[in-house]
């Protein structure tokens, strides 16, 4: 006679059938390797959806490097592939100098840019018009990060699959995927850093690919595949000496603590020398960049080493055998590369890769930068959050696993963390990193939590069938933890990032996600200011005009106006950019025979200027933008750059009406009342007829406006600068023609 099941059994047979139906259909997938694979694809089409969002706002390229990137690559469409690298069949004096940037010395494009990702611009639009596609090169180029960056995605996975396991690979690349850190550096018209980090993250994982093979054959071939990926990596970035200084150091790494295999050597060798020339063959490095500077020591070192290993003759193998000879071999070869360094033997690298090697050499133009700056570890935390803490604990484990693998990503760890450290901007190169860190510590934690579930089910209840419905429960419950936690740490800052119109459409004012829920892509442009005064400028400025102005607008007055600039965000004559400091904080007079000695005929001036009404009266009065996002904040660093005092030009201010607002205001001294630049800025306009800082015109009032505490100053009009524009629809930007004095 059949027994009638109890409602509970009816229940767990259910369960139990529905539960093996999905086992049976995820195993499918799963041994074809399939359910990776969609995994893999949803991460990388959620990043590339997050990264076309601000075409929302329409198709700019953001920031400034963009810009000239956009520009080069017209370059290579026009002249051909070839014509880069044909650079060094010139003699000198036959070299091209483009005169749009560094007025009146020029710029030689081939010898000074990592043309990397305009090569991919360039290549890509000549491919989709053979298609027969009707595309322009400003949108191709625009949307290259969009697909090229979460190729960091793919990258990720296959290094800490390559690390640990496949569950591994996918949680570190859930974790790439929506990272902000990495996000805010390769949105839609964004930098080089979207083609070389992904490409960067590949030369490691073939690197790695290397060590775990055992025919010598196939260490060769990856070693080959490592050291081109890191070749374009130079072709695309400057930041190329990480991931190449890295591998060296890694290499010198293994053979001092003994871990390289003979044919470890031999590709160890390989990848040094091929990487070592082909970024020699870039036009912007050369022979004496890789091979006889400080950039190239500890490749250099790594390769001599593995020579120096692999030939060892008979008489000093058995030296060589002991851990301590090889280890004073290795720092022996560092010490003699730094002293040749310090007594100028090999040549040094830039100031900008010094300071974040040695922050204490940091310069007030590098300074100046806030990408460059010193994050707090509040900043850092704001990026990573609870998986900063999970990072740590996966590089205490890859330590205590020690093998190869886990000393270079150890170590891959470490340096991103102290340059991301050193350097705000580098917080991208911490992000893989710590993503595989972090899904190593995850997956060790939730595989040893599954295990133990195993082990301990059946004791628990005795019935298989109830240690199998606690099992599914506690994984479950894990990944609801995972995604829930995710979600509510990263997913927020992601969005905020993705939301975020190009800089170009906001007049350099960064905005965020309440920016786009409050106003619709038609109020953005109540903020176009540098839009219409770049239209204005192409439109009327003669076309043999030299424009001046701080050096943050360089790229964008050169590439949009098809004018001369002086100075540039790629900072190559720190100089120049010192002589226009100069000029902007001293007399009219001594300005004008700065500008003329440049060939400068016109200049143009920035600041946001905010407003305050006063009372009932109606009358407006205006300050400059607090956080020093304009020209007038920035002439603090002017003054710095110039060798100037500071608080010479710039003080602090109150506003108190309700509440209290500090503002920072023009000092009441002779230098600040002099100031070219505070001429041009504070120069009265039918927007602005009364700042804050002024004496009241009317005498009612008082010395000062009663919502005002601070200095008072009087700032004279310009005498020999006309304003001939100002932008729309703020008067943010002004464009002034310099009133030369005749002769005689």
């Amino acid at each position: 006679m059949r027994v009638p099941l109890s409602m509970k059994q009816k229940i767990f047979a259910v369960f139990k059938r529905v539960a093996s139906t999905v086992n049976a259909f995820l195993g499918i997938f799963e041994r074809k390797g399939i359910l990776a694979l969609i995994i893999l694809l949803l991460c990388y089409t959620v990043s590339a959806t997050l990264r076309a969002l601000p075409a929302r706002w329409g198709i700019y390229l953001t920031e400034f490097d963009p810009f000239y990137e956009y520009y080069v690559a017209k370059k290579i469409v026009e002249k051909g592939f070839f014509w880069w690298f044909s650079w060094f069949l010139e003699p000198p004096q036959l070299r091209e100098y483009d005169k749009l940037f560094w007025y009146p010395w020029g710029r030689d494009i081939r010898a000074t840019s990592p043309p990397g990702i305009s090569f991919v611009s360039a290549f890509t639009y000549l491919f989709l018009r053979a298609l027969g596609w009707n595309v322009d090169l400003y949108t191709v180029h625009a949307f290259v990060p969009v697909f090229w960056a979460p190729l960091a995605i793919i990258a990720v996975f296959l290094l800490a699959k390559e690390l640990k396991n496949e569950f591994t690979g996918l949680i570190a690349a859930f974790l790439m995927s929506m990272s902000s850190a990495y996000l805010s550096r390769t949105m839609m018209g964004g930098k080089h850093e979207s083609v070389a980090i992904p490409l960067m993250l590949f030369s490691f994982y073939f690197y790695l690919r290397s060590l775990r093979s055992l025919e010598l054959k196939s260490k060769v071939i990856y070693s080959v595949i490592s050291a081109a990926c890191l070749g374009f990596v130079a072709l695309a970035w400057g930041g190329y000496l990480y991931p190449w200084n890295l591998i060296g150091l890694s290499i010198l790494a293994l053979i001092a603590l003994g871990k390289a295999t003979h044919s470890d050597l031999v590709s160890f060798a390989t990848l040094m020398a091929l990487s070592s020339i082909f970024i020699a063959m870039i036009p912007r490095y050369g022979v004496r960049v890789v091979f006889t500077s400080f950039a190239g020591l500890v490749p250099l070192t790594a390769l001599i080493a593995s020579i120096v290993m692999y030939l060892g003759i008979k008489r000093i193998r058995g030296i060589l055998s002991s851990p301590r000879t090889r280890i004073i071999l290795v720092v022996a070869l560092l010490v003699v590369g730094l002293v040749l360094w310090r007594f100028g033997i090999i040549a040094s690298v830039s100031s900008r890769i010094l300071s974040v090697i040695f922050p204490q050499r940091r310069s007030p133009l590098i300074e100046s930068v806030a990408e460059h700056r010193f994050p707090t570890w509040a900043m850092i935390y704001e990026d990573y959050r609870v998986w900063l803490l999970f990072s740590i604990l996966g590089l205490y484990l890859m330590l205590k696993k020690f093998s190869a693998q886990g000393i270079f990503s150890a170590l891959f760890y470490i340096t991103a963390l102290y340059a991301a450290s050193s350097f705000a901007r580098l917080t991208l190169l911490l992000c893989p990193a710590l993503s595989i860190a972090a899904g190593y510590a995850f997956a060790e934690i939730v595989e040893g939590l599954v295990e133990g579930i195993r082990k301990g089910g059946v004791t628990w209840r005795r019935r298989e069938l109830e240690a199998k419905i606690k099992e599914y429960s506690a994984v479950c419950m894990l990944v609801i933890l995972f995604i829930a936690s995710f979600g509510v740490y990263c997913l927020s800052s992601a969005l905020a990032q993705a939301h975020t119109p190009s800089l170009i459409v906001t007049s350099s004012i960064p905005f965020g996600e309440s920016f786009y829920i409050h106003y619709s892509p038609e109020e953005v442009y109540r903020y176009s200011d540098w839009l219409s005064a770049l239209e204005w400028m192409k439109e009327n400025l003669p076309k043999n005009a030299v424009v001046v102005s701080w050096w943050d607008y360089g790229y964008w007055i050169a590439i949009n106006t098809n004018r001369s600039s002086i100075c540039d965000n790629a900072t190559l004559n720190a100089t120049q950019i010192k002589l226009v400091a100069k000029a902007f904080l001293s007399s009219e007079e001594e300005a004008i025979k700065i500008f003329k000695k440049l060939g400068v005929t016109h200049v143009v001036v920035f600041d946001p200027f905010q407003g305050a009404t006063l009372g009932q009266l109606g009358i407006s009065l205006y300050y400059p933008q607090p956080q020093g996002l304009g020209d007038f904040g920035k002439s603090y660093w002017m003054a710095r750059i110039a060798g100037l005092d500071p608080k010479k030009y710039i003080t602090y201010g109150k506003i108190v009406y309700r509440q209290t607002f500090h503002i920072i205001v023009p000092a009441n001294t002779p230098e600040a009342r002099n100031a070219t630049l505070y001429h041009l800025l504070f120069i009265k306009t039918r927007q602005r007829m009364h700042y804050i800082f002024e004496r009241p015109p009317i005498p009612w009032f008082g010395e000062r406006w009663p919502i005002y505490e601070g200095p008072v100053v009087s700032i004279p009009q310009p005498k020999h600068f006309r304003l001939v524009y100002i932008s729309k629809p703020n008067g943010w930007v002004l464009v002034f023609e310099i009133l030369y004095p005749e002769k005689g």
